[in-house]
């Protein structure tokens, strides 16, 4: 007696998806004929929570591991009780022009956000795992590989008895598309020379800012690597911040005298001169001598006994994007407002300064990102 290729079943099949239902009533006829389902078990075609816990002892009787979902491994395990052989696999008709094997690049976490240029390859491993209802039909297919995209991977890989690490290689490209594949090994720029900075500060209109940017936005794109800021929407309204606070290392210091900030106590200033002596500094002018202390205890380095250090680039750099990673200006962070495909870029002000020229600087944003891709 031999059979056709078993469809995946998995719960909830039959009830949302009418396609499943003949499937599902033979699979509850041969869970009833095991003595897993009882004889006055309706044959409906819905596998609810009764098919699935007999679908489940069945597999701990058989040592396979406990998922619920009948794939391949079940249903081999399933026939050979049946004494049901394996359908024949045909011979090929021979093609008078053999096919070209399908060629595509291994693909990981972090490729299409880091590495824009494999997106198209990630919206087609996207689009697979849609088919291969693993994905909802509805998911969005954004070319990103993170976190939804690597947990889906690993399930998908995890279902077809493949080594669940993560990453598409050569056995889960095959798997997906069902085919013989080759695959290769992408170029991956690492550190600086996957931006292309010249053409970032080429992208910015005024040439005074311009003049600061060589020096200054190289030193943020790499304070954003060494602090995993690699979402290009972040870098994006990171250097777009720090454009509009210091014009990107033009103004480094407070032009005003900060005497307005003499004995503010809100800002930790309870010894006569901390105001002028404690004014804002950096690309975002950290401002009073609790922030300064603050930043002490953060970055290992004296700014209450030497604030000038404050408008150091490489230290103002790392005061830039720690405090809007972690959200130690306002309680606000760049996760709040900016990952992936949702660019908040107008309410993202509220990292450093409420809603103050919240739209001038999401224009600002919006540019460096397009100047990012």
């Amino acid at each position: 007696m031999s059979t056709a290729r078993r469809p995946l079943l998995r719960p909830g099949d039959g009830i949302d998806s009418q396609e499943f239902v003949e499937p599902v009533q033979l699979l509850q006829r041969i869970m009833i004929k095991l003595r897993l389902l009882p004889i006055s078990q309706p044959i409906n075609g819905r596998f609810d929570s009764a098919l699935e816990k007999a679908v489940k002892v069945f597999q701990m009787q058989n040592d396979l591991k406990m998922t619920g979902i009948v794939g391949s491994e079940t249903w081999a395990v399933i026939d050979r009780k049946l004494g049901i052989t394996p359908a024949p696999t045909p011979s090929p008709t021979p093609s008078p022009s053999p096919q070209p094997v399908r060629r595509y690049p291994v693909l990981q976490k972090g490729d299409g956000i880091q590495h824009p240029d494999l997106m198209d390859s990630v919206k087609t491993l996207q689009e697979l795992l849609v088919k291969a209802r693993i994905f909802p039909q509805d998911e969005i297919i954004d070319g990103k590989f993170g976190n939804n995209t690597e947990a889906a991977v690993r399930r998908f890989q995890s279902l077809n008895n493949l080594l669940v690490d993560g990453v598409v290689g050569r056995e889960t490209w095959s798997a997906l598309v069902s085919g013989p594949v080759e695959v290769y090994e992408p170029e991956r720029q690492t550190g600086l020379s996957q931006f292309d900075v010249p053409r970032i500060i080429a992208s910015i209109p005024y040439p005074d800012i311009r003049a600061y940017a060589r020096d200054s936005v190289p030193l943020i794109l790499q304070s954003c690597l060494d602090y995993g800021v690699t979402d290009l929407g972040q870098i994006a309204y990171v250097l777009a911040t720090a454009e509009h606070e210091s014009h990107l290392g033009k103004w480094m210091t407070e032009l005003a005298s900060g005497w307005a900030y003499e004995w503010r106590s809100d800002l930790g200033n309870i010894y006569a001169g901390d105001g002028p002596r404690y004014k804002g500094r950096g690309f975002v002018q950290i401002t009073g001598r609790a922030n300064y202390r603050y930043w002490s205890g953060r970055l290992g380095i004296d700014l209450i006994g030497n604030p000038e250090l404050a408008a150091n680039q490489d230290i103002a750099a790392d005061l830039l994007v720690l405090g809007m990673r972690d959200g130690s200006y306002t309680g606000h962070s760049l996760n709040d407002h900016i990952l992936g495909s949702r660019q908040n870029f107008v309410s993202a002000r509220r990292i450093v300064n409420w809603l103050d020229r919240a739209e001038h600087i999401a224009a600002i944003a919006r540019e460096f990102l397009r100047a990012l891709r």
